[in-house]
């Protein structure tokens, strides 16, 4: 028998990454908008904002090399 999906997770296919236009955030804002138009904006401190670009990084050496 199949497994449910787990409610509380989604799959978010990433179609584009603009930056967020807001002077009063303190840190870092992207918004994420996927194939079918629906737009996810992060909001985040600097340090998280640093952990994910280390991450993210990690993962594109792992497909592509160093």
């Amino acid at each position: 028998m199949a497994e449910k999906p787990d409610r509380k997770e989604h799959q978010f296919m990433v179609a584009a990454v603009e930056a967020a236009k807001d002077d009063t955030l303190d840190g870092v804002a992207v918004t994420l908008v996927d194939a079918r138009g629906g737009r996810v904006r992060l909001h985040m401190a600097t340090d998280i904002a640093e952990m994910l670009r280390e991450r993210v990084s990690a993962a594109l050496n792992k497909t592509t090399g160093p």
